[in-house]
């Protein structure tokens, strides 16, 4: 039996979409996979770890992975809960093209993903099950989304001791598995074994972002796919998100998104279809 669900949500001559659910239980390195095209990789929930060359990616909803025809891989799934993404695929033929140097430099990865980024391809991806985006919308929509998210600097890399590398690393992984916790840096530092200042230093020099953006990146990200479920009490989702009250939410909704949650949640939603070409390409997000 399948451990994942492969839906193919968009084919052209010039770019494939595909969506991924994966129930794979938490677990180690799987067999070695490649011969495949080019293609980026943006998570909608959960994370997986992507092994190329000696080091390890973890790909997740505030980071977006990227292979390269040609490589040799491995995945490994250090989260329970399974993990849902799509692949951007674009013809060989125009590669260069989208994705330009990045092809060229086999250290390069890995990208942030903002949340802008994030509702960007929920609202492409809403619009593509429901099959209401004409091939036009679609395709420049998913090449915008792309081109923003491939043109940023990667995470830092090599700046840091190993020792202190794997603590960001685990204070990473805690927050990914329960993004909802409203726990201080104290008890994230004594959950991974280090002193709180020390790891709120390491994981910026690691990531580039502080632990509570990369936090926030994550409860938006799980906010926006909620919502795109028809998630009806705002209240209650700015709870479960670990958000202090419905206005600290809606808040942050908006200053990293530009809508109100409630605004989001009319457009990602199946009432909202016949309106869903003309939202497909969103504000551009504010960098990184």
């Amino acid at each position: 039996m399948s451990l994942a669900d492969v839906t193919l949500l968009f084919d052209s001559p010039l770019l494939r979409i595909t969506g991924i659910d994966c129930r794979h239980p938490r677990g180690g390195c799987g067999c070695e996979r490649g011969d495949e095209r080019t293609h980026l990789a943006l998570l909608r929930r959960g994370g997986f770890g992507y092994h190329l060359r000696g080091s390890t990616y973890v790909g997740d909803p505030a980071t977006a992975l990227l292979y390269r025809a040609g490589d040799s891989y491995r995945i490994s799934h250090p989260f329970q809960g399974g993990d849902a993404c799509s692949c951007f695929e674009v013809a060989p033929e125009h590669e260069e093209e989208l994705f330009g140097r990045r092809l060229r430099d086999a250290a390069d990865a890995a990208r942030m993903v903002g949340p802008a980024d994030q509702y960007r391809h929920r609202a492409l991806h809403a619009a593509l099950a429901r099959g209401v985006a004409d091939r036009l919308a679609a395709e420049e929509a998913a090449a915008a989304l792309c081109h923003d998210i491939l043109r940023r600097a990667p995470p830092p890399a090599g700046s840091l001791p190993a020792s202190a590398q794997r603590l960001a690393t685990r204070a990473r992984e805690r927050l990914l598995a329960d993004p909802g916790d409203d726990g201080g840096l104290a008890a994230l530092a004594a959950c991974v074994g280090c002193s709180p200042f020390h790891l709120a230093r390491v994981f910026r020099r690691a990531f580039g972002l502080s632990l509570a953006d990369y936090r926030t990146r994550l409860r938006l990200a799980l906010a926006v796919d909620r919502l795109a479920a028809g998630a009806h009490d705002l209240a209650a989702l700015a709870c479960e998100l670990g958000f202090s009250h419905h206005s600290h939410f809606g808040a942050a909704f908006r200053r990293h998104i530009g809508l109100t949650p409630a605004a989001a949640r009319t457009r990602l939603r199946m009432d909202a279809a016949t309106r869903a070409s003309k939202h497909l390409i969103a504000t551009r997000s504010p960098g990184r």
